[in-house]
């Protein structure tokens, strides 16, 4: 393996360290993103479900975008503004103050801070109660011309409204469980949440409200509160040891809360813009048209797959030890670790980025086409695919790359760098919209352009606050994985032509469209698959030789243990 692999891998413990001693953090970390991407991943599964339930009885009706503007631009939206501004303020202060001043004094400190957190949800929760007919009017004006659509999505937002307060708190929880590297909760509690969501609006469709009726889309605000609080309830055993410690103290008279909100600042100018940018997205695609916004969910939904499970669990297992390093002051090793966690994300999203591409319409069609979902939305939610695909790699590494800055205790340039980037996003979302004529095509690429550029300019800013960075080594490194992705690509395009071409002559005696599909993409992705890690032995790609090589050596102890 690489030198710059094996430092993403293989971390160092506190001071000097045996080989030993690496191996065996280097494994600790392997298990617990492991971990983390399968209890994210079972998330994800449900998360689709519930996707398909909204598909199928709702379509791209207004009520289906109805929901999904309150929910992505509302309520989910405002709960990752709350973890981006927590996570980097709350998480290091918890961990200087537990083992400087002992754990009572941080679970102090963590009360003032969820006593903080408290108010803020409920002046929230309270405010988009009370204001909901107004937001819809101002926020959705094309929505709000229909009676109907929207008394629906007044209703809907005051559900969904209470469901704050639950699922932002329960970052508090996540936090601290992270803080003593206990990661699995958290994972589970994020399983348990999107489960719960999709269990609560099965149940409310078929115990509460008629499917065919037009309320039958409060079921799924109804689930959004069900979910957010199995969220925090979840987490809370792990954290009952301590709570004994808990003081809800006035949270501006404690030092440490004070200390957090000096680092916020810039995060929070940073996220007012990310939250107009995701607010951009829905207004501008509901005056496109009906259905869509809905359409351009879907065709997110399908990069969010890859780039939130297994880049997450990166970033959340890598962040503690970079802390570490940027204190000692190991600026060889944070430059070796952040070569690593790039090649191996490339690696790993440059071939999903292709197949996404190649296979964009038979995927939405196998996942949405369903019941109201009709070929229209396929059309233009395979559109919306198409166009996100080429941000996966990008949006794979921005969520690690920011733990660099962090960990340097910088959050004003991955913050304004953010700041730069929405409003890039928004301009071209804009210019595509009312300019252009648009559809569902420039709003995906807007997001695609301005991240992609966000992510270029944080990795040449860090130059030179890193160190051991071998520029002309990587150079070469990407040349010989792009050699591999530019075959694999046209094998995947050429099996992708001749598989749907004898598919079609194909008669299943079930499941009709539904098994071709699936042939198709398990006949490309096998093939491209293989295709790929040939290529890559061939034009030698070191993390393909790597993982050949250590899958022989256990090959070869378990024979010798035979």
């Amino acid at each position: 393996m690489s030198e710059e692999a094996a430092e993403f891998v293989v971390p160092e413990e506190d001071g000097p360290a045996t080989g030993q001693e690496m191996k065996r953090a280097g494994r600790q970390m392997a298990i617990a993103a492991l971990v983390i991407s399968f209890f994210l991943f079972l998330g994800r599964i449900a998360g689709y479900v519930k996707d398909l339930v909204i598909a199928h009885y709702f379509g791209r009706s207004s009520a289906a975008d109805a929901f999904y503007s309150i929910y992505n631009a509302i309520i989910f939206n405002i709960h990752t503004k709350f973890e981006s501004l927590m996570r980097p303020a709350f998480l290091p202060e918890f961990v200087r103050v537990r083992d400087t001043d002992g754990e009572e004094r941080a679970w102090r400190v963590a009360g003032a801070a969820a006593l903080m957190e408290a108010a803020a949800l409920v002046a929230i929760t309270v405010f988009l109660e009370l204001a909901a007919p107004w937001l819809i009017r101002l926020l959705w004006p094309k929505l709000a011309t229909d009676a109907r659509s929207f008394d629906l999505a007044v209703v809907m937002l005051r559900i969904m409204a209470p469901s704050l307060l639950f699922f932002s708190l329960s970052l508090m929880p996540e936090l601290a469980l992270h803080a003593y590297k206990r990661f699995t909760l958290p994972a589970v509690a994020e399983a348990a949440f999107r489960t719960g969501l999709l269990l609560a609006l099965l149940a409310g469709l078929y115990m509460v409200w008629r499917p065919s009726t037009p309320t039958a889309v409060y079921a799924a605000a109804a689930a959004v509160v069900v979910g957010g609080a199995l969220r925090l309830f979840v987490q809370l055993p792990g954290i009952a040891a301590f709570l004994r410690h808990v003081r809800l103290v006035a949270f501006w008279r404690d030092s440490s809360v004070r200390a957090m909100l000096l680092l916020m600042p810039p995060i929070a100018i940073s996220l007012v813009f990310s939250y107009l940018r995701v607010l951009a997205d829905s207004v501008f695609a509901v005056h496109v048209g009906e259905g869509v916004y809905t359409c351009l969910v879907f065709g997110r939904k399908m990069i969010d797959a890859p780039g939130q499970i297994l880049p997450l669990a990166v970033s959340f297992v890598v962040f503690p030890f970079l802390s570490q390093w940027a204190v000692q002051g190991e600026r060889a090793r944070l430059g070796r670790t952040l070569v690593g966690m790039t090649r191996a994300m490339a690696f790993v999203f440059l071939p999903a980025t292709v197949a996404l591409m190649v296979l964009a319409r038979p995927i939405i069609s196998l996942v949405f086409e369903h019941g109201e979902f009709d070929a229209e939305g396929v059309r233009l939610a395979s559109l919306a695919l198409y166009c996100y695909a080429p941000a996966v790699v990008f949006l794979a590494v921005e969520g690690s790359i920011n733990k660099w800055y962090f960990a340097l205790k910088d959050t004003a340039t991955p913050s304004y760098a953010g700041v730069a980037s929405a409003i890039l996003h928004v301009v071209i979302a804009w210019f595509g919209t009312f300019v252009l004529q648009g559809s569902v095509a420039a709003l995906a690429l807007a997001l695609t352009i301005s991240k992609s550029l966000k992510v270029i300019v944080l990795y040449v800013l860090l130059r030179g606050r890193v160190e051991d960075v071998n520029l002309r080594a990587q150079v070469r490194w990407g040349l010989r994985l792009a050699l591999a992705m530019a075959t694999t690509a046209a094998v995947i395009w050429l099996l992708a032509d001749h598989t749907t071409g004898v598919l079609e002559a194909w008669h299943p005696p079930v499941g009709g469209t539904k098994v071709r599909l699936l042939a198709l993409l398990a006949i490309v992705g096998t093939g491209g698959g293989l295709w790929y890690a040939a290529a890559c032995w061939l034009f030698g790609v070191e993390e393909v030789r790597a993982l050949a090589v250590g899958l022989a050596g256990k090959l070869r102890r378990r024979r010798g243990d035979g």
